[in-house]
């Protein structure tokens, strides 16, 4: 029997229009309230991924150790005096980086490595030839190393090569060459000599990569120029206390992190004299003063390795007393909890 319907039916069996809008309202609605869990949910997995490589680099430390007796040094060799340069030929400024890939197994890419000559070679400072040539080194340095990124940064550094973010403490102080903590220049430190305790001593943290533009200030990334004459604390609290009215008008370098070869302070090293997300300062050249502070792009705060190969989450408001102490490996300072 054909059953027949009514146009009444029809009707009553399609939505009305004010019925579709509130659908898409709650569906909306619905979708507002998901998101942040989703992004949350999305950077917690980032996060992890960032400390699993963290946790990676203070293996590769412990092993480096015990086949050679010390951890590697955080800057090689260059031919500066009191007054920097900005690179020269002969200098040897190799990485920390550099020096784990065998423990990280990238032993072939190591072995590629020509340590004889400037990293850069024939050009120095991350430079390429007018036509882009590279030296000897170059196919090596363009190499993008996952264990090296953090993937809850962006990556904007317009260089042909492998880029950074996990950085080697020099210390608490403003030089950029001994510095007091782990990874200075030409250092050797062996883990004796760590007074100051493994677990309480920094080995590595994060800093957030450049844009490689000067249209748009990146104060998490940027590092600005401070003309004048300073010492280290006058300088300091006035890194600290920038403005963006005041750094939007000093000289500033994006480039961030822009390699993983060189143990420049902009690229592979980091130092504890702000805590972490404050502004990055240098007096004239970046050796012989630097605030270079550890940041990242997870809120509140930087993952921590220590020198025990544990890896700590860091916020922001940490005492700077305390955050200090963390750099030092025979500062003699107590540690209160962090």
């Amino acid at each position: 029997m054909q059953i027949t319907r009514s146009v009444s039916d029809v009707r009553r069996s399609a939505f009305t229009l004010v019925e579709l809008l509130v659908t898409i309202a709650v569906i909306g609605a619905l979708i507002a309230l998901l998101l942040p869990a989703v992004q949350a949910a999305r950077e917690a997995a980032r996060r992890a991924t960032c400390t699993s490589n963290l946790k990676q680099l203070g293996l590769a430390l412990q092993n480096y150790h015990s086949t050679h007796g010390t951890l590697p040094f955080g800057v090689g060799t260059d031919d500066d005096t009191i007054i920097a340069t900005i690179g020269t030929l002969n200098a040897r400024r190799y990485s920390t980086q550099t020096q784990l890939l065998a423990y990280l197994d990238q032993q072939a890419l190591f072995n590629t490595l020509n340590f004889q000559v400037a990293p850069f070679f024939p050009y120095v400072s991350g430079h390429v030839g007018p036509s882009g040539e590279i030296g000897p080194n170059g196919t090596a340095a363009r190499v993008v190393l996952g264990s090296y990124l953090c993937p809850s940064d962006l990556d904007r550094v317009e260089s042909p090569w492998g880029h950074n973010n996990y950085r080697t403490c020099n210390g608490s102080t403003w030089s950029g060459r001994a510095g007091n903590g782990l990874f200075g220049q030409n250092s050797a430190i062996r883990f004796a000599s760590v007074v100051d305790g493994l677990s309480s001593t920094a080995a590595f943290s994060e800093r957030a990569k450049g844009t490689g533009s000067l249209g748009k200030l990146e104060q998490v990334s940027d590092l600005y120029n401070i003309p004048g004459a300073w010492s280290e604390e006058p300088f300091r609290d006035h890194c600290r206390g920038l403005s963006v009215r005041n750094l939007v008008k000093l000289q500033r370098n994006t480039d961030s992190g822009q390699n993983w070869l060189e143990g420049n302070m902009n690229w592979t090293r980091y130092n504890h004299v702000l805590p972490p997300g404050q502004h990055a300062c240098k007096y004239g050249l970046t050796w012989n003063g630097v605030s270079m502070p550890a940041s990242s792009r997870h809120p509140g705060g930087v993952n921590l390795a220590m020198a025990d190969g544990s890896v700590r989450f860091i916020v922001e408001s940490i005492a700077p007393a305390t955050w200090s102490a963390l750099a030092t490996i025979r500062g003699g300072e107590v540690v209160s909890d962090f």
